[in-house]
């Protein structure tokens, strides 16, 4: 099964790369400019096109930070072919954009999903947007990908080589969202999965102001923060003891987050019922996995939802891709 290979391969991509930690981990803070100071900027205001509701499935894709400099990313060793694998550059997330746009796609917030109350522009479908391991790890580090996402005056940047750039998710989104208003209901943007054990948004403190400052614009501006585990474990395998200390130490880190009600499993790793309900308990009302298709399911008080990897092992099945884009004119040629 497609869903099983994706789950074999991004476990051992991460084992090699960056092993899941369940014991805080102090470590320090990148080079990073600092924190804006200005005010964030005003939410963007509703839009005036009518929207209808949608009484069908809803489709998701989720990827990883972008990869920014393919030469340095696509090496020829194990970490270059879990990149080659499992990301995709930031030419490519711009095709990705405009294929979905242009194919009729329109994002919305994965609470509305959840709740079977979505509304879009009329002739247009749902799509809600994911963002996993928003984190900028350790073993990104020379290997051309963002550093750290960070709050500007001018809304979040990322960090790439000590300066201050647009090519990361959030910005590239942002962006496009601005140029193309029908690709947004309800202000919606994305979901940012994030883990905790190296820090938040590449900021290695995690309860710092400038996390804080970050998380609130985003939260008012259509993006929606999401756990993706403390320590990025495995929850099919995990004992209830794990799961229950990987809660704590997420617990601990996530308070400048404000409200987080949405657990995105690592590796699409589905947990047992008790697990889900351990995790339902801490609040996490919605859940979600990896699959191929669109699913909503509610169970225990907990709503399942599923999405589609995009990256490189997605380009291998262009008919699998075709509703939402076109393959061959969305691969990076430096891929």
């Amino acid at each position: 099964m497609r869903t099983r290979r994706v789950v074999a391969l991004a476990a051992v991509l991460l084992a090699a790369a960056c092993q899941a930690r369940t014991d805080v981990v102090a470590l320090p803070s990148p080079a990073v400019p600092p924190p804006a100071t200005a005010s964030p900027l005003p939410s963007p205001s509703p839009s005036a096109v009518p929207l209808v509701p949608w009484r069908g499935p809803v489709e998701a894709l989720f990827v990883h930070p972008l990869v920014l400099h393919p030469a340095l990313a696509f090496r020829a060793d194990r970490l270059g072919q879990g990149f080659r694998d499992y990301f995709v550059t930031d030419r490519e997330l711009s095709g990705v954009l405009t294929g979905l746009y242009d194919r009729g796609w329109t994002l919305v917030d994965v609470h509305r999903a959840a709740a079977g109350t979505v509304r879009v522009p009329p002739g247009r479908r749902p799509l809600v947007l994911y963002e996993d391991d928003v984190n900028y790890y350790r073993y990104f580090t020379g290997r051309g990908l963002a550093s750290a996402l960070v709050l500007t005056p001018q809304g979040p940047r990322a960090v790439v080589d000590g300066a201050l750039s647009e090519r990361d998710v959030v910005p590239v989104v942002e962006d496009f969202v601005v140029a193309h208003p029908l690709f947004s209901a309800d202000g919606a943007r994305g979901v940012l999965a994030l883990t905790g054990y190296e820090g938040l948004f590449g900021d290695r403190d995690p309860t710092s102001p400038a996390v804080r400052a970050l998380a609130g614009w985003l939260t008012t501006h259509g993006w929606t923060l999401a756990s993706h585990t403390y320590g990025h474990i495995t929850l099919a395998s995990a004992s209830l003891r794990v799961v229950r200390r990987d809660l704590a130490h997420w617990q601990a880190i996530a308070a400048g987050l404000g409200p987080v009600d949405v657990l995105v499993y690592p590796f699409g790793s589905r947990p047992g019922a008790a697990a889900r309900r351990v995790l339902r308990d801490a609040g996490f009302t919605i859940q979600v996995d990896i699959d191929v298709r669109p699913q909503r399911t509610v169970r225990d008080g907990v709503t399942l939802l599923s999405r589609r990897h995009v990256d490189g092992l997605a380009f291998d099945n262009p008919a699998r891709m075709a509703p939402f884009f076109d393959v061959a004119a969305v691969v990076d040629p430096e891929r």
